[in-house]
């Protein structure tokens, strides 16, 4: 099977409002520091060490936020369901982004960041795995890389909006409508969850394999294969993966993602992998962009445009990188990146150092130009991959558990890295970007020798890749005869014809 169908690259591009939820949720603190009246509405200077100390504590309680936000998600999709999971996560940002956007004092915006911090992180756990799981293995690069993308597409939209409020910046709508957008987003993800399907995989682990063969069909359905033997052929792996992870915890426990060994080695890399990404300064640089533009010398106005096209340009490396990742591979892919990314780092740091010595507009304009071949590199090579690699190393029954600990790990990071950048950069400035060199190459190192090829490989085939013998290791045949002993694949007609199960 070459191709996937209408109705899986539809359910995907929905549930990306998700992510575009995340990805503007994170992102709309940026244009939050651009607007004047944002300020003057809290009661904060201009500048100040009490305003930075409220800068770096609402970029700080966001990503604590994020970070408890991941392990209740880690609980919820898998103990309600993907869909109940993300619905959780949803009605968490309703409330959070209401009030965000009404805040009239210092403590109930850093109240309302925490709460919406919490629902991101949520989501950030839920979509990979979500969408890890819709997917066809040859076409899981594109649709799980859905996810880095519409994020990368919501720091975008939080970006433009900031920048056409600011032309509004006289009264609090300037500050206050990108963050009411916020809420509109998290209202569509909450609808949106009632248009989608559950998991086939979520739905199999509950017993309920009729209604995961019905949305298999659907989802990998294809006109030259017009007997759905892709789904079956899936459905027989899903199967026998189950009930091989259940003899596994009957054998291992519930734990066994520390104390096995194949576990403790996926959980290192999803880590990494998801620390890693933070640990290239990525966030430092997107949430504080405002500022450090205005350090090279750009007015407000101008800060704001640039970010705007930083983000943009972002976006679109993520959708490239997204279309190319099951053609170029994961692991290419990631050492590409990662190598580009700290090159042209290094260089852009270099630049800003000088800028600060010489304030030459030449130096001001090259960083910017490195910036971008940075944000290049992240977005179209490290962005689209992480997540989906993080999601798809774990089996089934840990997916949920795995994915949510690993993304923990990157909210854990960016609250270290912005809790420290406001001060830091008042401090030390440029030279607090050589602590993400450091980190970036250490990175790179450990990825060469541990991230093995995961492209193209059926979920339920990955575990061969970590030392553990995938049960769904079978010939074609046998696996749909696995899944004709558990699905029945006819119904009756209401004239007792019999006909295909239409999902």
């Amino acid at each position: 099977m070459e191709t996937y169908s209408a109705y899986n690259v539809a359910v995907v591009l929905f549930a990306a409002f998700g992510s575009l939820f995340a990805g503007y949720g994170l992102a709309v603190i940026v244009s939050t520091l651009g607007q004047p009246t944002f300020y003057s509405s809290l009661n904060l200077a201009v500048t100040g060490s009490h305003t930075t100390a409220i800068i770096g504590a609402a970029n700080g309680v966001f990503f604590a936020g994020g970070f408890f936000g991941c392990l209740i998600s880690a609980w919820a999709v898998e103990g309600l369901g993907r869909l109940n999971g993300l619905r959780l996560a949803a009605v968490i940002g309703v409330i959070g982004s209401a009030i965000q956007t009404g805040a009239v004092n210092q403590g109930m915006y850093l109240a309302a960041r925490v709460i919406t911090g919490v629902s991101v992180g949520q989501v950030f756990t839920a979509m990979p795995t979500y969408f890890s799981e819709v997917s066809p293995p040859h076409s899981r690069g594109l649709m799980a890389g859905a996810h880095g993308s519409f994020v990368n597409a919501g720091y975008a939209l939080a970006a433009w909006v900031g920048f056409a409020c600011f032309h509004a910046s006289g009264s609090s709508f300037g500050w206050r409508f990108p963050n009411a957008v916020l809420l509109i987003f998290a209202l569509c993800v909450l609808a949106g969850t009632f248009f989608i399907p559950e998991s086939p995989r979520w739905l199999c682990a509950r017993g309920r394999d009729q209604e995961a063969l019905q949305i298999l069909c659907r989802l990998h359905h294809d006109k030259a294969d017009p007997e759905d033997h892709f789904a079956h052929r899936e459905l027989g792996l899903i199967k026998k993966q189950l009930d091989a992870d259940k003899a596994a915890v009957l054998a291992d426990g519930k734990w066994q993602l520390f104390t096995k060994e194949t576990y403790r080695k996926r959980m290192i890399l999803a880590l990494m992998l998801m620390i890693g990404g933070q640990n290239v300064g990525v966030l430092v640089i997107n949430n504080y962009n405002t500022l450090l533009y205005q350090s090279l010398g750009l007015s407000t106005s101008e800060a704001l445009i640039v970010g705007a096209a930083y983000n943009t340009w972002a976006m679109i490396g993520n959708f490239v990188g997204a279309m190319v990742s099951d053609r170029l591979g994961r692991r290419k892919a990631l050492l590409g990146g990662y190598i580009a990314n700290v090159a042209m780092f290094t260089i852009a740091t270099a630049l800003i150092a000088k800028y600060s010595e010489t304030t030459s507009k030449s130096y001001a304009a090259a960083a910017l130009t490195f910036l971008f071949l940075y944000v290049t590199a992240y977005g179209g090579a490290i962005d689209p991959n992480q997540y989906t690699v993080c999601a798809e190393i774990f089996p089934s029954h840990l997916r949920s558990m795995g994915t949510g600990l690993a993304v923990s790990g990157l909210f854990l990071a960016d609250t270290l890295w912005l809790q420290l950048a406001s001060t830091a950069m008042a401090t030390i400035g440029w030279k607090y970007y050589l602590v993400f060199l450091c980190l970036g190459v250490v990175h790179t190192i450990f990825l060469y020798f541990k991230l093995p090829e995961t492209s193209g490989l059926a979920l339920e085939e990955i575990d061969a890749l970590f030392g553990k013998a995938a049960a769904g290791h079978i010939q074609d045949e046998e696996l749909e005869k696995v899944a004709a002993t558990h699905y029945d694949t006819k119904v009756q007609g209401s004239e007792g014809e019999t006909s295909e199960v239409q999902a």
